[in-house]
């Protein structure tokens, strides 16, 4: 509330106070009041009114005591007086005059101003009459001066305007400006992290020496540590392990479904990895219908146009038997697959 309108609220008070002292001795008057000595009879009668109050013709405006005489009126053909007491309470104007950086919320008619302005709210006063207020509005505006942006990596400090910065974040520095608002500079700031990864890599045997990094490997290796920098320029540390595998068949992979539609995807009963791995350069692939009839059967199958391509074999349910010998273990699979055709081939 500003220093006018509480200076208003006063004023309000102090005029409440002088109506009740007016109706106070109006009352006694009215109690008081006796036939007159020459025949005349009359009456008392009160009213508050704000700025002016006609009666009987004739405007009033300021507090006042008047008379008025109805000629013949009394119960006897007297003549009749009625006396008025009279309160006149004033309306009023404020000048409500305000400076604000940005907006200014004004609480006579609870609106939000962002640029200088002149406005005019009525509110009513303590006895009951408008109350004028005009709000004389100034705005001021804070400015941006500078944007900056700052990268560090985590753990380190980052100093802005002689205050240190660990966390991510905007950040804001506030100064005034010539009106008496806020400039800002403010920065944005991006922490990258320091990675510690652990990268975990398997090979075959036959692809030894390995090779990651800067480094040759001859065989399997637990947590070989290497700090290298970010892309960011932040320490970086990479646990590498590396598992060599010698035993063919954590590689094989056999199918499921084959579909001899002569679109050379998938037309014959091909064991991925057999060949391109090395592994198992002894083996035996034997291939059944349901009925046991045997339907392929091959050793040291070496290329991929040695699988079998069942294009005149009958749709269903196929199974197979597979046997192989590597240079340090054997395996031996068994299993089933679908062959599929296409009805338009």
């Amino acid at each position: 509330m500003t220093l006018n309108v509480e200076r208003e609220m006063i004023r309000r008070v102090l005029v409440r106070l002088a109506m009740l002292v007016v109706f106070f001795i109006a009352a006694v008057a009215v109690e008081a009041k006796r036939p007159m000595a020459d025949g005349l009879h009359g009456g008392d009668t009160m009213a508050v009114e704000c700025d002016s109050f006609t009666w009987y013709g004739t405007t009033y405006t300021e507090t006042c005591e008047v008379t008025h005489i109805f000629p013949g009126a009394s119960f006897d053909g007297s003549d009749s007086v009625v006396t008025m007491h009279l309160v006149i309470v004033a309306s009023n104007t404020v000048e409500d005059t305000q400076t604000a950086c940005d907006s200014y919320l004004w609480t006579a008619n609870n609106a939000e101003y962002r640029r200088s302005s002149r406005s005019t709210a009525v509110l009513t006063n303590a006895d009951g009459c408008d109350s004028v207020v005009t709000l004389n509005l100034t705005i001021n505006y804070s400015d941006t001066v500078d944007m900056d942006t700052g990268e560090v990596c985590m753990g380190v400090e980052y100093e802005w305007r002689d205050t240190v910065f660990t966390e991510a974040g905007t950040y804001r520095y506030a100064v005034p400006n010539e009106v008496g608002c806020d400039s800002l500079w403010m920065m944005t700031l991006i922490v990258h992290d320091t990675l510690d990864v652990t990268v975990d890599d398997t090979c075959a045997y036959k692809d030894l020496p390995w090779t990651y990094g800067d480094r040759v490997y001859e065989d399997s290796v637990r947590n070989d540590i290497f700090n290298l920098k970010s892309l960011y320029g932040c320490d970086s540390t990479v646990h590498y392990n590396l598992t060599v595998v010698w035993r063919c068949d954590a590689f094989l992979q056999f199918p499921s479904v084959v579909t001899p539609n002569g679109d050379g995807i998938n037309d014959r009963f091909v064991i991925a990895n057999l060949i391109d791995e090395g592994c198992y350069p002894h083996n035996h692939l034997s291939i059944y219908n349901r009925w046991g009839w045997l339907m392929y059967d091959r050793e040291n199958i070496s290329e991929d146009e040695e699988f079998w391509n069942p294009e005149n074999a009958l749709p269903g349910t196929y199974f197979f038997r597979f046997e192989g010998y590597g240079f340090s273990d054997k395996m031996e699979r068994r299993g089933s697959f679908e062959i599929l055709k296409n009805p338009s081939k």
